[in-house]
């Protein structure tokens, strides 16, 4: 039996070339808590959307500032975390009036390690709309996170306490 990277989708081979590479690279930055490059924030449109449960941030300045709020490896609440893939769906349709254009959703599975040392475990979809920004290059205009937070609210809260 062989293992595969986390960050590789277990249908790898059948996601668009343009795409693949780039949305494995986008998380992977995202859970590296110690990089200062912000690498993620590369697959966003300068004027993209992230929503995060009821959080909603748009543009790049605010959403570093999210997951700067969520995510510090001293500071947390999470220090740590990890996805690991699952699958990738590119969702069918288009035509001429949604040239240039991309949606996808990918799902998966997430661990976060709060500043307590616990850890939280969820599994997670995604839904992602990407436009062509005119050189070929795709970038999320869109990006909303569907997992169950309750485990890591609370374990946040009763860390708090």
């Amino acid at each position: 039996m062989s293992s595969r990277d986390n960050y590789t989708f277990a249908n790898h081979s059948s996601i668009p070339a343009n795409l693949g590479p780039k949305l494995s690279a986008f998380i992977r930055s995202w859970d590296d808590t110690h990089s200062q490059e912000n690498r993620y924030l590369s697959l966003s449109a300068p004027d993209g959307e992230l929503v995060f449960g009821p959080t909603s941030a748009k543009g790049r300045d605010a959403i570093r500032a999210l997951r700067d709020a969520m995510i510090h490896p001293t500071n947390g609440p999470v220090v740590n975390l990890q996805h690991t893939l699952g699958k990738c769906f590119v969702l069918a349709g288009g035509g001429a009036e949604h040239e240039g254009r991309q949606e996808i959703i990918v799902n998966g599975s997430i661990w976060y390690e709060l500043k307590n040392g616990r850890r939280v475990y969820a599994d997670f979809a995604s839904f992602m709309v990407f436009v062509d920004t005119g050189h070929g290059e795709l970038q999320a205009a869109f990006y909303e996170v569907y997992l169950d937070s309750l485990g890591w609210m609370t374990a946040i809260k009763e860390m708090d306490e």
